[in-house]
């Protein structure tokens, strides 16, 4: 069967490969006065059954018709008679073109439910397996044994009947081994027109933010709360998250950046706290090739960050660069950084920077997010209602469980209090608690960085802060110079506590 021209139009319009589309079986057909996609259904090999969808319905009209007399089975099911892919995970869609998606996004073993989400309300195992809606599962109860499908993603849609098909499926499935899928945030030219804030389905995620924002999603899958008491066995693995040297030697042992975590980083103003993270997270793209997402809020990208990052790339000052040299720092700088940057008119908050944060993480696959400085963000509390301290430690949350939902570093840069000046006429060398809110921030931090200038020449660099000393560095500082030059600092002398 064949597709027609208008069928094609509409399938690349949702982002779908029609290439794919046609050896999966996909046609088109007249139908009901109207062109249609037709949508076969296979069971080992056979075609059983024909959905037909309209491509252009009336307003309120059910876009879906079937052949009378077809197996009422789940889209793409010899999918689970492939020996090879025994034991992977297996996604359930409720659309076929979602299921559709993420088999162009490289997951094969995808399924998709016959005939869409049930209305909301509870329902019992008993009522669920004595009634007719999911009898195609009753049906393929052997190729889902746990021992072929230990883990199963549920992609249902993200409304109201979507919830009920989750825990429908979760329900006869096990939950044990059932997980979810978080969509992102729809773009925000489009939230009119959708009516809402988030991505419905695959198919939405891979028409705004393509393959990357596909697979990011359903790698980011949440497992399904279960509530009771277990053996270890049935509860759901930990993946180990990787570890990143830094790139310097005595300060590697107090820091390394691992994803899930969250980092401040504090100093006194002009004292080189920006320079310094902005040198660590440099080494860390040169050496892993993590991007980065930079909204540094005292930088214009297209001048001050610009000469930086090309500064340090080519390690010698703009009167030495060549115009090829500069052309490899901007393709370095292409790849490997992003800029979270608001327009004038933005109220740039923390809703604002994590909403760009997570269209860097999902569409650009950034690894590393860096906020800086924290001071120059509008924060809108109710006073009435809370504390300024309340509102900190809300913040921080939020932006812990960003670090941790999204498995990137978090990194925020935080001026501390205003400090008296010594006798000596210098500002003593500030810590996390001198942070407004300082307890929090200490409490809260996985890491926490204190960059100090005691002499012209010299710069302190202390991690304050590790809570894992094992793993992430132990608390300790190195002395440090800083060359104008190459935009790099340079151990001198590995310090105390």
């Amino acid at each position: 069967m064949t597709m027609s021209d208008a069928v094609m139009r509409k399938l690349e319009a949702r982002g779908l490969d029609v290439e794919l589309a046609d050896r999966m079986g996909f046609g088109s057909a007249q139908r009901g006065g109207g062109e249609c996609l037709v949508i076969p259904f296979k069971r080992e090999g056979q075609v059983v059954r024909r959905k037909y969808k309209r491509i252009d319905p009336a307003p309120g009209e059910n876009p879906y018709t079937q052949d009378k007399g077809g197996i009422r089975c789940a889209w793409n099911e010899d999918i689970l008679r492939e020996t090879r892919l025994a034991g992977r995970p297996l996604i359930i869609t409720e659309g076929e073109l979602d299921a559709l998606a993420a088999i162009q996004c490289g997951f094969e073993r995808t399924i998709s439910v016959p005939d869409g989400a049930p209305p909301p309300g509870e329902r019992s195992k008993d009522e669920l397996e004595e009634g007719s809606k999911y009898a195609w599962l009753a049906e393929l109860k052997p190729l889902l044994h746990k021992d072929h499908v230990p883990e199963v993603i549920i992609a249902a849609d993200g409304d109201e009947n979507g919830a009920a098909l989750l825990q429908d499926l979760s329900v006869l499935l096990g939950r044990y081994r059932c997980k979810f899928l978080r969509y992102p945030k729809a773009p925000r030219d489009e939230r009119d027109r959708l009516g809402r804030h988030r991505c419905k389905d695959l198919n939405e995620v891979l028409q705004f933010y393509g393959l990357k924002g596909v697979v990011e999603t359903i790698s980011r899958a949440e497992w399904l709360q279960v509530d009771g008491v277990y053996r270890m066995s049935e509860l759901p693995p930990v993946a180990t998250q990787p570890v990143y040297e830094i790139g310097f030697d005595a300060f590697g042992d107090h820091f390394k950046l691992r994803p899930g975590d969250f980092s401040v980083w504090t100093g006194i103003p002009s004292h080189g706290k920006s320079t310094f993270l902005n040198d660590v997270m440099c080494r860390v793209s040169e050496l892993h090739g993590l991007r980065i997402a930079w909204a540094s809020f005292e930088q214009r990208p297209q001048t001050d960050h610009r000469r930086y990052l090309r500064t340090w790339f080519l390690r010698a000052k703009p009167s030495q660069w060549s115009p090829a040299d500069i052309e490899a720092a901007d393709a370095w700088i292409d790849r490997n950084h992003l800029f979270l940057y608001p327009k004038e008119d933005d109220d740039v908050t923390l809703d604002w920077f994590l909403e760009k944060a997570e269209v860097a993480v999902v569409r650009h696959g950034a690894k590393v997010i860096v906020g800086d400085p924290w001071n120059e963000m509008d924060h809108e509390y109710d006073m009435r209602s809370m504390t300024e301290a309340q509102y900190i430690n809300g913040a921080i949350k939020e932006l812990r469980r960003f670090a941790r939902a999204f498995q990137v570093h978090l990194a925020i840069v935080a001026h501390p209090t205003k400090l008296p000046r010594q006798a000596d006429g210098k500002y003593p060398m500030p810590s996390l608690y001198d942070i407004n809110g300082g307890a929090v921030w200490h409490n809260k931090a996985d890491l926490g960085v204190v960059v100090h200038r005691e002499t012209e020449d010299d710069t302190r660099v202390k991690t304050a802060k590790s809570r894992y000393h094992d793993i992430i560095g132990k608390p300790g500082s190195v002395l440090m110079q800083f060359c104008g030059d190459d935009r790099r600092f340079r151990e001198t002398e590995r310090g105390l506590l």
